[in-house]
């Protein structure tokens, strides 16, 4: 029968192996916590006290219970100030411990404890009263100043404990946290009632002795904190199980973990059965719970050591090779029967380590330590007793805990790996759909994904979140169940300013894993709450990123229970969101190049491939139905001055307005296509008639008639149109843009801001001109163009004195063509470089040849074109032709038009002056069509002005004609420049044309254009 002393004995060493467990399983959750850490403190000040007590209170005599009470005493002095500095961690008021000199007066009253309760009892002569009692040993306490100071000391640093977490608990946010401080608060309300209770009432009132129970009082608190811990993840520990078997090394952490903790319950319990109820010596007793609180201590050491693996197990084979013969041989005068079973346990913890070394050295300790058992004791007769028995159940169901242990570790290390590939097939599978996935069917793969996701991980819904444009909304596109139930469906649409909280925890490129959201504070509670339903208690939320592009997020929800997410799964979850934004992306882009290859980028338009496919499949709907339809071509009119008015940017900027109210003006069946820079194409169906095809471009004009408000600048600009109708202008797109396009260049030559249909006489002449454009290329090889000359002589005398070389083009198949026909085509194509080039070869050379002949000197005069003037080579080969000819360059005589001569003033102008410094003398033709200025009249190089032809033929239709005509001369000659008439054709024009000044006159008075051969006449009569 076990005594009342003993049995107290046994009730506080489990308080040891309790606290101990607590404390080492708490600083294993997170050693890096200062928190955790304070925990582990106190725990081991806890299991000093008891321990103390534990030995104390059955001890033989006075003397010894002395001894372990003042061992007690290290605990207990020590107890408040590591539980004060605990609550104040716990509670984030570390602030208060920021000057050395503070932890020294937080623990100052711990130090004046130890010193006048341990082992210096000159300080307090009355430490204790002890009195032996039918309990054990009881500590009557008499009240001294000590025992006061004690007193105050438990109970002040209890309540300021107390009154911290209390404070924490009501500022804080988090509702978790709230109920963390509420379970605390009441544990160590609870302890200092009863802890009073049973010091201050029970043995002061009661006649009855009991033992200071403050041990197992102090183990409310610390079971709260447990429990808080273990409930709310007071000390981060809820988090740490979802990865804990996964991985080799955490399994040998585990292992060790548990063998420590195994190692010092064993030293306590060794206490008990050996001293306690056995009797045994208390000295080799406590040698062998020593030698096993230091083995457990290396274990754990060990564990945490920053050293390779091979090192470890070298450490644990060394310490395991130890420690089965030193426990086998304690007991083998009590017990070998039953001890030598250890050997068993260390096996199978060998086989979960997974280390030969390991393995090796508990095989040879199991072998030599059996040897040696055989030579100490070859035979021995073992009397078992009921203690054997219970050692023996001990040893088995330690056994057997380990066993289950190490099963349940490799069970799940086998479903880990058998979920693991699982889940890779699955995002394999995954992959490949979206693989193959485009625009239309990705709703359906996305949709099809989150079913097969949340299926596999057994989540309650799985939803997919998009950023808007903005990235200011976040938009619930797919969702798995589709339609799910109020408690656990999101919103549609979250407007993320309405949610700053959850914005702020929203990851860029980190997961937010959410285990508990009264985690939380109260403000981010309360928003995912509003966000994703009351029900919701986890959530794992993983961006679906690409590029640093974050396009929205992957959502999973626990609605029954609090998950914390294997590592593996949200590895493989980032793959699959990444997945997600890697075929987003290749959607986007293939939008973007639909959009781009389909779509004008600036007025977002169909372009001018989409609008001929539009056009095509029209043609058809109107062939099938014998409807017509139309096509608008329209172009704005001197677009290229807006350009370089108000910029490119001022120009884009006129385009999109241009785009809107066209649009505005339109029917919602027309289409419009920007064709080019300044061109936009318009399908105009369901029509009548070509009635209400005018009428439409009529109201399509009429947007023209008002200004354009571009950069707060108001321009006017106008367009011309060319209008093509099916079937009467073409049966396909393409003729009826390219007779759209002829008829828009009919209207600009009408002038700005006309409108013209297309006819037959307009597609022939493009045809004509598109044929000569080809054949004018060989025109100059085939000797198909040839000079006619027409003279220039003085109005006075009539002598013969320039002669103007006039190209023709006589065409096989067409006949003479006209110059005003072929040199704009020239123009066009680049043929007038090699053309004019001919030209004025052809004229020199035959200019020389009259010179040749005797005739008197005459000038050749020969039309150059402004695209020659601007070839920065013309003035090179100008002198080439001179030298190869011989004709001097004063008889030579260039003519330019006063349009040129006027809108390329500035380009030409050095080129003019280049001519004249080799003596070439310059003429401005058809004077009087254009504004010429006088000031760039007067800085023209030019030596003579040639009137154009309109003036001369109206010449007496009134007084205003002859008095312009009189002018011009006169103000000719005043600037030194001389006069030509042009299309003289009657006596009359000749007469007032001498008598008024005029130097030369050129017509068909004087002769028609005629072959070189033919102007010999003429010198002659001269």
């Amino acid at each position: 029968m076990v005594s009342i002393p003993s049995l107290f004995s046994i009730i506080f060493s489990l308080i040891c192996v309790v606290g101990l467990f607590l404390g080492v399983y708490t600083l294993y959750s997170n050693p890096g916590s200062m928190t955790n850490r304070l925990f582990f403190a106190l725990t081991i000040t806890l299991v000093i006290w008891s321990f103390g007590f534990a030995m104390a209170i059955s001890a033989p005599n006075l003397s010894m219970c002395l001894f372990w009470r003042r061992f007690a005493a290290i605990g207990w002095s020590t107890f408040f100030s590591i539980l004060l500095h605990f609550m104040i961690s716990l509670s984030g008021r570390t602030v208060l411990l920021n000057k050395w000199w503070k932890y020294a007066l937080l623990y100052l009253p711990s130090v004046v404890c130890l010193s006048v309760f341990t082992y210096i009892p000159g300080l307090n002569p009355q430490q204790f009263n002890m009195v032996y009692t039918e309990m054990g040993w009881v500590n009557v306490s008499i009240k001294n100043f000590w025992d006061w100071f004690f007193i105050l000391y438990y109970v002040s640093y209890s309540l300021m404990g107390v009154y911290f977490v209390w404070q924490w608990g009501k500022t804080a946010d988090s509702k978790n946290v709230k109920k963390q401080s509420g379970i605390i608060t009441r544990m160590f309300t609870l302890t200092l009632i009863i802890g009073a209770f049973t010091e201050s009432v029970v043995n002061n009132v009661f006649t009855i002795k009991i033992p200071q129970l403050a041990p197992i009082i102090m183990m409310i608190p610390v079971a709260g904190v447990s429990v808080a811990m273990q409930k709310y993840g007071l000390l981060d520990n809820r988090k740490n199980t979802a990865d804990s078997l996964l991985f080799s090394e955490q399994i040998r952490t585990r292992i060790i973990q548990y063998l420590a903790n195994a190692l010092f319950a064993a030293s306590i319990l060794n206490i008990i059965t050996m001293y306690c109820i056995l009797g045994s010596n208390l000295v080799s007793t406590l040698l062998l719970s020593s030698f096993m609180i230091m083995a457990g201590v290396a274990l754990g050491l060990n564990q945490r050591l920053n050293k390779s693996t091979n090192y470890k197990d070298k450490v644990y084979a060394v310490t395991f090779f130890v420690l089965i013969p030193v426990l086998t041989l304690s007991f083998i005068e009590y017990a070998s029967v039953t001890v030598w079973a250890l050997a068993f346990l260390f096996l199978i913890i060998s086989i979960a380590m997974v280390s030969r070394v390991i393995q090796v050295a508990v095989a040879a300790s199991i072998l030599l330590t059996q040897l040696t058992i055989s030579l100490i004791k070859p035979s021995i007769v073992v009397q078992i007793d009921a203690a054997d028995y219970m050692g023996r159940i001990g040893i088995s169901l330690i056994t057997i805990w380990v066993a289950f242990f190490v099963m349940n570790v490799f069970r799940s290390k086998l479903l880990e790996n058998a979920h693991q590939i699982s889940f890779q097939n699955l995002v394999e599978k995954i992959s490949a759909r979206y693989a193959s996935a485009n625009e239309k069917d990705f709703d359906d793969v996305t949709q099809e994904t989150l079913e097969k996701i949340s299926a596999f991980l057994r989540t309650d819904a799985a939803s997919v979140y998009l950023f808007g444009p903005e990235k200011d909304i976040l938009t619930c596109s797919h969702s798995w169940p589709d339609g799910q139930h109020s408690d656990s469906a999101g919103h549609k649409t979250i407007r993320l300013a309405d949610y700053p909280r959850f914005h702020g925890k929203l990851p860029s490129a980190q997961v937010l894993e959410v285990y508990d959201l009264n985690d939380l504070p109260s403000e981010e509670c309360d928003d995912l709450v509003k966000i994703f339903g009351r029900q919701v208690k986890s959530l794992l939320i993983l961006p679906i990123e690409n590029n640093e592009n974050v396009y929205g997020y992957l959502v999973l929800q626990s609605v029954m229970t609090h998950r914390a997410w294997l590592t593996i799964d949200k590895n493989n979850l980032m793959i699959i969101a990444d997945i997600l934004a890697v075929t987003m992306e290749r959607i986007r882009q293939e939008k973007q190049i639909h959009y781009m290859a389909y779509y004008d980028l600036l007025t977002g338009f169909p372009n001018r491939t989409l609008f001929k496919d539009r056009l095509s499949q029209a043609v058809l709907r109107a062939e099938r139905k014998s409807e017509i339809l139309a096509v608008l071509l329209l172009d704005l009119d001197a677009f290229k001055n807006v350009n370089d008015t108000i910029g490119y940017e001022g120009g884009d900027a006129l385009i999109l307005e241009v785009s809107c109210k066209l649009c505005q003006s339109l029917r919602k069946s027309d289409t419009v296509s920007r064709f080019g820079e300044d061109e936009f194409l318009i399908l105009v169906q369901n029509i009548g008639s070509t009635k209400d095809v005018i009428k439409i471009v009529n109201k399509v004009m009429q947007v023209f008639k008002k200004p354009f408000t571009v950069h707060n600048q108001e321009l006017y600009i106008s367009a011309s149109v060319g209008i093509a109708v099916y079937p009467f202008d073409g049966s396909d797109a393409d003729s009826l843009i390219k007779n759209a396009d002829i008829a828009m260049s009919q209207a600009k030559s009408r002038g700005k801001g006309q409108y013209c249909l297309c006819t037959a006489e307009m597609k022939e002449e493009v045809l004509l001109k598109h044929e000569l454009s080809n054949k004018l290329y060989r025109a100059i090889d085939n000797n198909e163009l040839f000079l006619q000359y027409q003279p220039m002589v003085s109005a006075k005398t009539g002598e013969l004195l320039c002669v103007e070389a006039l190209v023709r083009w006589q065409q096989p198949d067409h006949g003479l063509i006209s110059p005003g026909l072929f040199i704009p085509l020239a123009e066009q194509n680049g043929l007038i470089g090699p053309i004019g080039e001919w030209v004025l070869r052809t004229a020199c050379r035959q200019a020389k040849a009259w010179q040749d002949m005797g005739l008197p000197p005459v000038h050749i005069s020969v039309n150059v074109s402004v695209f020659q003037l601007l070839n920065p080579k013309f003035v090179t080969v100008l002198k080439n032709i001179l030298a190869e000819t011989g004709l001097k360059p004063e008889y030579l005589d260039l003519e330019i038009t006063e349009s040129v001569a006027v809108k390329e003033f500035d380009n030409i102008l050095s080129v003019l002056k280049e001519l004249r410094e080799l003596g070439v003398e310059i003429s401005i033709d058809d004077f009087g069509t254009e504004y010429s200025s006088l000031s760039r009249l007067n800085h023209m190089p030019a030596n003579r002005i040639k009137i154009d032809r309109s003036f001369i033929s109206n010449l007496f239709s009134s007084d205003k004609e002859q008095t312009l005509v009189k002018g011009m001369i006169h103000l000719s000659q005043t600037l030194g420049l001389r006069v030509v008439a042009e299309g003289v054709e009657h006596e009359e024009q000749a007469r007032f044309l001498r008598e008024h000044g005029c130097d030369e006159i050129q017509g068909y008075y004087i002769s028609r254009p005629a072959h070189a051969e033919d102007l010999l006449k003429l010198f002659s009569n001269a």
